[in-house]
């Protein structure tokens, strides 16, 4: 792809123009995925977070973007326990927390704990991993093990050894949205490469949307029509 990128543009821009075009163009795409499939770049994550005796505060790992769900258990043999976030109104838990996402998983047990964050403190938001936080209440007494459901960050890309997201059926809408921007960067107005990026960015999303095959059942209301 870097090599079509750099015959489209007429070997014009150097090598750092073209990967940030390249990398804008899989941004770009990455958010209107999930805009249109917020369990797409999801992951499933029972090892890096456990609760601890008189610890409050959590660091989660880097690749969360959005907590989905929480779950936590005593034991192995328990069964999970959702863990609410200490805001039920606010609206990322009624989307994610309530989506079709997890189905009927998100049924069951209710935890004792609360959650509040994901949060970026100030001393972290300095550093390059920006890595996000969570909370517990009330601060647990015995260590418990953790599920987290998260969608995971964007990962940039900045050269060859970077690691493309996107799938390959989107490939297309990211070389035409980089091919794009690397014209206008040469003050070119040919607006073939934005139309097509736009065009096949509309069938890429189509396919994103209806990727999900598997149906639920329907169910028939008892009282239709009370006149």
């Amino acid at each position: 792809m870097f090599a079509a990128l750099d015959k489209k543009s007429y070997y014009s821009r150097d090598e750092d123009e073209i990967y940030l075009a390249l990398n804008n163009a899989c941004l770009q795409l990455y958010t209107e995925i999930l805009a249109e499939n917020s369990g797409f770049f999801i992951v499933w994550d029972t090892t890096s977070v456990s609760l601890l005796p008189n610890q409050e505060e959590y660091v989660l790992p880097q690749a969360v973007s959005q907590l989905v769900r929480v779950r936590e258990r005593l034991l192995a043999t328990d069964p999970w326990r959702v863990v609410d976030p200490s805001n039920l109104n606010d609206p990322e838990f009624v989307d994610a927390q309530f989506s079709s996402v997890l189905g009927p998983d998100q049924d069951g047990p209710v935890s004792d704990f609360m959650y509040y964050g994901p949060y970026l403190d100030m001393t972290d938001a300095q550093t390059p991993q920006q890595i996000e936080k969570v909370r517990i209440a009330p601060i647990p007494q015995e260590q418990r093990y953790v599920e987290l459901v998260y969608t995971a960050k964007f990962l940039e890309i900045t050269g060859p050894g970077s690691i493309m997201v996107i799938p390959m059926e989107g490939h297309a809408v990211v070389l035409y949205l980089a091919i794009a921007e690397l014209l206008g960067a040469n003050d070119d107005q040919n607006p073939y490469f934005a139309t097509g990026g736009g065009e096949k960015k509309i069938q890429f999303l189509k396919w994103v949307r209806a990727r999900q095959i598997q149906k639920v059942r329907s169910v028939e209301p008892y009282v239709q029509d009370l006149d």
